[in-house]
């Protein structure tokens, strides 16, 4: 199973997607679409050959509230060797931070301010690369969440390696931004991999939380400038000498 992962706002509606098996030839491929988690999904019509190498061209899409085209991709790949057989292994998220950003709207020019939450993904493996997981973001406590509904996932994106690729212990942490009222309060996490054929992993039992505060949650401290005299009042520094010089010379003793 192939798949691209597009904006929340992206439309699909049936735009074709190509495969060319290098050497051998093009077929157009029926494509799906989630919406929930923006991703356009195709399963090649024959399986794919060991060591032969494929290139993909995904479609530009439309926004839901725009006509102009998105951008598309052309993503190369060489198939590895074997099938994949077994579900992925996944630790579940280990940590998370938050904080409020503030951004600008482009359609209303307006400050708009958000929660982003940077969430730390635990090990992770695969009978095949663990490079090729997809990692899949739940929010499951918060504001709105209805906890007897299956959750919805809020992010799904490549798990990415720090560093050394081959530290599948040590990954990038997933990033998160939600409105203020979906996520004021005590907020929780979860999340799972996914490989390629598209079977999950464990881990998703596994929470984080969190308790926000809505913005504005810290007024700073100012300087406010010292209040205007009299205008005919001497400076501040002139008025306290003058003072200073008046008692010593009011308490001099007598000779």
């Amino acid at each position: 199973m192939l798949s691209a992962h597009y904006s929340p706002t992206a439309e699909y509606l049936g735009e074709t997607v190509t495969l060319e098996h290098v050497g051998v030839g093009s077929d157009t491929v029926k494509a799906t679409f989630r919406s929930t988690e923006g991703m356009v999904r195709v399963e090649p019509p024959d399986p794919l050959v060991e060591g032969d190498r494929y290139i993909i061209s995904w479609p530009k899409l439309r926004g839901l509230d725009t006509a102009a085209l998105g951008r598309g991709a052309e993503v190369g790949f060489t198939v590895g060797p074997g099938p994949d057989t077994e579900a992925p292994r996944f630790d579940g998220l280990t940590g998370i931070k938050w904080d409020v950003v503030r951004s600008r709207d482009e359609c209303t020019d307006a400050l708009e301010e958000r929660f982003r939450f940077d969430l730390a993904p635990g090990t992770a493996g695969d009978d095949t690369s663990a490079g090729s997981l997809a990692l899949v973001v739940f929010q499951t406590k918060g504001p709105g969440i209805d906890q007897n509904a299956a959750p919805t996932p809020v992010l799904t994106q490549p798990l990415k390696a720090a560093g050394d690729a081959g530290a599948a212990s040590d990954w990038e942490p997933a990033r998160v931004e939600l409105t203020v009222p979906s996520a004021t309060g005590k907020v929780c996490f979860a999340a799972l991999v996914r490989d390629l054929t598209g079977k999950p992993s464990g881990g998703a039992e596994k929470e984080v939380c969190t308790r926000t505060t809505a913005p504005p949650f810290f007024y700073g401290c100012r300087v406010a400038p010292a209040p205007l005299a009299h205008p005919s009042a001497p400076p501040a520094g002139l008025a306290a000498l003058a003072l200073a010089l008046f008692l010593r010379r009011r308490h001099r003793p007598a000779p």
